[in-house]
């Protein structure tokens, strides 16, 4: 038993995070080409900016590339920036064919992730960007220091034409927050 283990340490990307797609191994620092050759295209990209400089404006965005291998596997979202592969994250288990349209309030909920909010609900009639500060003590996943501005997605939903529309905050891929808003026009 001992001697597998050292052969396990010495295998490409053993410690340094490499994981399986299919039968290739993909490894944090890969471009997304390669990623795409050996997993093939996602299943569902966001991208968000990063940073701004008045004047200027967006000068560094990051990439979520969602794959969802159906209800036997984990959902996994990679993280690009800059051109690279920074992180690999496992969700909740995947889902079967297209789920969209069941979209009721209750389906949305904190901790849903940006893909999970598209394939159960669609696309949302409106998004926009806002810049909120990350409070000092703060944990805000993404790694961003305190006293940061980060950008913060809010989508708006109609849930029905007897509803009200909701309001969802995501950050950094996740709804953190879901709110009512005014009733569609016309009803």
């Amino acid at each position: 038993m001992l001697l597998v283990l050292p052969g396990l340490a010495a295998l490409p990307g053993a410690a340094n995070g490499a994981f399986r797609c299919g039968s290739s191994l993909v490894d944090v620092g890969d471009w997304p080409v390669e990623v795409e050759e050996r997993c093939g295209a996602p299943d569902y990209v966001a991208t968000y900016p990063t940073a701004t400089v008045p004047g200027i404006g967006v000068v560094g965005e990051v990439e979520h590339w969602y794959y969802n291998p159906g209800p036997q596997g984990f959902i996994r979202r990679l993280e690009f920036r800059n051109g690279k592969l920074r992180h690999e994250h496992s969700l909740g288990y995947g889902f079967a064919g297209d789920s969209a349209g069941d979209c009721s309030p209750a389906r949305l909920q904190s901790g849903l992730s940006e893909f999970e909010m598209v394939a159960y609900c669609g696309e949302p009639l409106s998004r926009r960007v806002t810049w909120e500060p990350v409070g000092r003590g703060s944990t805000v996943a993404g790694h961003y220091r305190a006293d940061q501005l980060v950008p913060v997605e809010e989508w708006l939903y109609e849930t029905g034409k007897t509803q009200f529309r909701r309001i969802v905050k995501l950050r950094n891929g996740r709804v953190v927050h879901v709110e009512t808003a005014k009733k569609p026009t016309g009803n």
